[in-house]
């Protein structure tokens, strides 16, 4: 965790979200399971007829009662989970680019002469843009998601271990192909920041022709 406060240059209170915002996701995921559940059991108990057994309607409206505070529980979580991950992520990313604007005003205007103004600005505008995308849509549920499945897998063990296993046993996989495909994600990032620059030069010629031709005439 440290590591990510490091790597995309979060504040104190940045990184305090951060945990926040997982816990929230993990709160979700774990809500998420209650309709499920509930659903099961309210199909198990409407097909005691084709076994030899009766429906137990005090049961039907018990879990018809659970399904609705459910559902709440579920709304509750949703909420809580978009405050602390999109609401915070925006907050953080305000933080950082008016600290970006703050470092920028103190430097020497000699830097502004040697750097293409425009390209710069596309550059940082595109960072910023893409850790508030990393924090609120992309960080907090992956490592919840983490979380659940462990958890999940531990309830499912004391049912039974080899369903348990087959379960987790698609974690490590996942993390695998992630860590197989870094290289090729790279090359496609560099391909994003290549095709950035390009529409950059072809839009700074466009203004250069522009300003030339009004000029001329």
């Amino acid at each position: 965790m440290k590591k990510l406060k490091e790597f995309l240059f979060l504040s104190d209170k940045g990184y305090k979200d951060l945990k926040k915002a997982i816990v929230a996701c993990t709160i979700t995921n774990l809500a998420l399971m209650l309709p499920f559940c509930v659903t099961v059991m309210l199909f198990n108990e409407l097909l005691n007829p084709y076994v030899g057994k009766q429906i137990a309607w005090n049961h039907i409206w018990l879990l018809w009662g659970i399904g609705v505070v459910s559902a709440v529980l579920v709304f509750l979580a949703a909420r809580n989970d978009y405050r602390k991950t999109y609401i915070a992520s925006y907050q953080e990313s305000n933080k950082t680019r008016l600290n970006i604007a703050e470092h920028l005003r103190k430097l020497p205007m000699s830097f502004f002469n040697t750097k293409d103004l425009s390209e710069l600005t596309t550059n940082m505008m595109s960072d910023c843009s893409s850790m508030e995308s990393m924090l609120s849509s992309t960080i907090p549920p992956l490592i919840a998601n983490g979380i659940t499945v462990t958890l999940t897998c531990i309830l499912l063990a004391f049912f039974d271990w080899r369903l348990a296993l087959c379960m987790y046993i698609t974690l490590p996989v996942a993390f695998l192909i992630i860590w197989l495909s870094k290289n090729y994600q790279k090359k496609l990032f560099e391909r994003q920041v290549q095709v950035s620059h390009r529409r950059c030069l072809v839009k700074n010629c466009g203004q250069f022709r522009h300003r030339r031709h009004f000029l001329i005439h």
